[in-house]
């Protein structure tokens, strides 16, 4: 049986940092990374992987980089050019040159297509065609370690941005914008539009155009979410904070959950990653942004609303990347969002990727997010840390194609440099409004994951309840059998201590007493009751011999005996019984012959199942129907 998502495998020469896919062709992905400049004999790499198989991945071009550089840190692929495609990279210059205050982080290259008419000498090629300085950092350790681009839609600038990171506490982190050439364009290199001056390094970041001429850049810090508004003439507004992580007085007065990661759903929506503290676990978190008029102003009115939180599996203590998808985006930056299906992936410590399905929905105006979903989580993706995470853009099939409908989920390891590529069915909604013929072609199809997902689960819960249920009911029977209320399904009494009982035989034994002086048919009144010129029984109960019988007289042995014929039960001297007769203890009795007894008192009105065996110690059983005889005799 095929997989339900099929998933692809390549193992490369280098560690993988960095991955991309072209936002115009699902089946190219772009990935780098490398050994770095520390002479671990690695070198640095960009490959250009064909995806158009779910079967097996393809090297179609790949580029060496220096050795005495740092290793490709992070990957953005641009919009497409002629016959090639620009792919944005961080990459840190040497240290000798980063020692002399020369950083050139920022690198383009340009990839080749694939020639669909002839091919080409040594096939589709890599080079470099810029490099440039952002950050105007001091810190010698820093790094390019984000790198974002705004989505592309046609004959629209987009633009980018880029945050400093460092393996230790940052000295002046810093966040650089930039304006991405034109596809028509000549320019190869991006323009700097300026720096942003941080307080807290930038955990993660996104942007996004919000209108024809307005984007939003958010990020995340430990702590708080941040938004800058950017004009598409160049200018900037100020950097607001929209949201700050509580304290919760649970965890006490300095824990509480940090970001991760962020990333856009709409211009009114963004998703964030969020991580317990000390490893306890990862949520999704989905934060309603401000209105833009009241961005800035004080109270409630200015600041980010919580519009949902999902627990991530147990499994996964501390989520490490975030990716998203807009299964329905709209076809320009000005037109409203509808209702859409987006596919989330969560990877986490133990190099799983968990997939969920999201609901925006829109009407009059009014917009919210909804039924976050869960689909599978797919465990041991790869042996060992997942280092990124990237969705392809989809493409609606053609009408009339057999093509099926798929996006595709591409993740990379560092320690076993490999990407694996898995390819998640979709799958076309039918509409659910009526349009006439002459617009319906207008009207573009809805499309969600074919797979079902299904929403948080009450499975401990009612797990809980039948595990209560069965420990109540398995103490009610052994306190009914403890008391001889019920019969010994669980041998309880055999295990028990005699005192546990005792209450119970108390009141037992003024239940007879009761009976005897109202005249009752009980067993105690066969057995206790001294009747004129009979000797009174010896009776053995709960391990007490009854020494109730008159002084100095010897005790007789008296059998309990069922008269043939009339089936009466009464009492009769053991020396008074049959040649080769005598009675037996209950104990002693086979099982057959216990029953036989216990039917015969039940019949008689003598016993019952409420009052137990506990009565039967103690007295001499005798011949029942001619068997216990018999068996004596044998």
């Amino acid at each position: 049986m095929a997989p339900l998502i099929p998933s692809a495998e390549i193992r490369l020469s280098y560690p993988l940092y960095a991955l991309d896919f072209d936002p115009q062709d699902a089946n190219r992905l772009v990935v780098g990374g490398g050994g770095g400049a520390g002479g671990t004999g690695v070198g640095n790499q960009i490959s250009v992987l064909d995806t158009s198989t779910k079967e097996a991945l393809q090297v179609v071009s790949e580029i060496e980089l220096s050795r005495a550089e740092d290793s490709v840190n992070t990957i953005a692929v641009g919009p497409r050019k002629k016959n090639s495609v620009p792919v944005y990279a961080g990459i840190n210059s040497s240290e000798d040159d980063i020692k002399k205050g020369k950083n050139e982080h920022f690198r383009v290259f340009s990839a080749d297509l694939p020639s669909k008419t002839k091919a080409a000498a040594g096939g589709p090629k890599i080079t470099e065609v810029s490099r440039s300085s952002f950050f105007t950092t001091k810190d010698t350790e820093a790094y390019q370690r984000v790198l974002r681009i705004s989505q592309p839609y046609e004959g629209v600038k987009q633009i980018g941005a880029a945050a400093t990171g460092v393996y230790r506490a940052a000295k002046d982190p810093q966040i650089a914008i930039f304006d991405i050439p034109s596809a028509s364009g000549s320019n190869t290199a991006p323009k700097l539009r300026g720096n942003l001056e941080l307080v807290k390094e930038a955990m993660d970041l996104d942007i996004i155009q919000i209108s024809g001429d307005g984007y939003q850049l958010v990020y995340c810090d430990d702590y708080d979410i941040h938004t800058l508004d950017i004009s598409n003439k160049g200018d900037s507004k100020d950097l607001h904070t929209v949201w700050t992580m509580p304290h919760d007085e649970s965890m006490g007065a300095k824990a509480r959950p940090s970001f991760r990661s962020i990333r856009y759903l709409t211009p009114t929506f963004v998703l964030c990653v969020a991580n317990l503290p000390q490893a306890g676990g990862s949520v999704l978190q989905g934060f309603r942004l401000p209105n833009p008029a009241d961005v800035g102003k004080e109270g409630k009115e200015g600041k980010a609303r919580l519009a949902l939180s999902v627990h991530l599996p147990k499994n996964v203590r501390r989520g490490t990347g975030l990716a998203v998808r807009n299964l329905s985006p709209p076809a320009s930056p000005s037109q409203e969002q509808g209702d859409a299906q987006f596919v989330i992936a969560v990877t986490g410590q133990d190099s799983s990727i968990t997939l969920y399905t999201l609901e925006h929905q829109a009407l009059a105006g009014l917009t919210l997010i909804a039924n976050c979903h869960i689909i599978t989580t797919l465990k041991e993706v790869h042996p060992g840390p997942i280092s990124g995470l990237a969705f392809s853009t989809f493409v609606p099939p053609a009408s009339g194609s057999k093509v099926p409908a798929t996006v595709k989920l591409a993740s990379i390891g560092s320690l076993g440099n490999t990407c694996v590529v898995h390819t998640i069915p979709l799958k076309k909604l039918p509409s659910s409004t009526t349009v006439s013929s002459s617009v319906k072609s207008l009207v573009p199809a809805r499309y969600v994951v074919a797979l079902k997902s299904h929403g948080p689960g009450h499975k401990g819960f009612l797990s809980f309840i039948a595990i209560s249920a069965i420990v109540i009911a398995l103490l009610a029977q052994a306190l009914m059998e403890i008391n001889g209320l019920a019969p010994p399904y669980l041998g309880t009494k055999n295990v028990v201590p005699a005192s546990w009982q005792a209450p119970y035989m108390k009141g037992l034994r003024e239940e007879q007493g009761r009976l005897k002086k109202e005249g009752g048919g009980q067993l105690a009144d066969i057995l206790g009751q001294p009747r004129e010129g009979v000797p009174r029984v010896v009776i053995k109960q709960q391990g007490e011999w009854d020494s109730a019988m008159a002084e100095g007289a010897g005790a007789v042995k008296m059998v309990l005996k069922q008269e043939e014929g009339s089936g009466e039960v009464k009492m009769v001297e053991e020396e008074k019984l049959g040649e080769g007769e005598k009675g037996k203890e209950w104990e002693e009795l086979p099982v057959e012959q216990q029953e036989l007894w216990k039917k015969a008192l039940k019949k008689a009105g003598h016993w019952g199942e409420d009052v137990g065996e506990a009565v039967f110690k103690g007295v001499l059983f005798g011949e029942i129907g001619g068997l216990v005889g018999a068996f004596v005799r044998g």
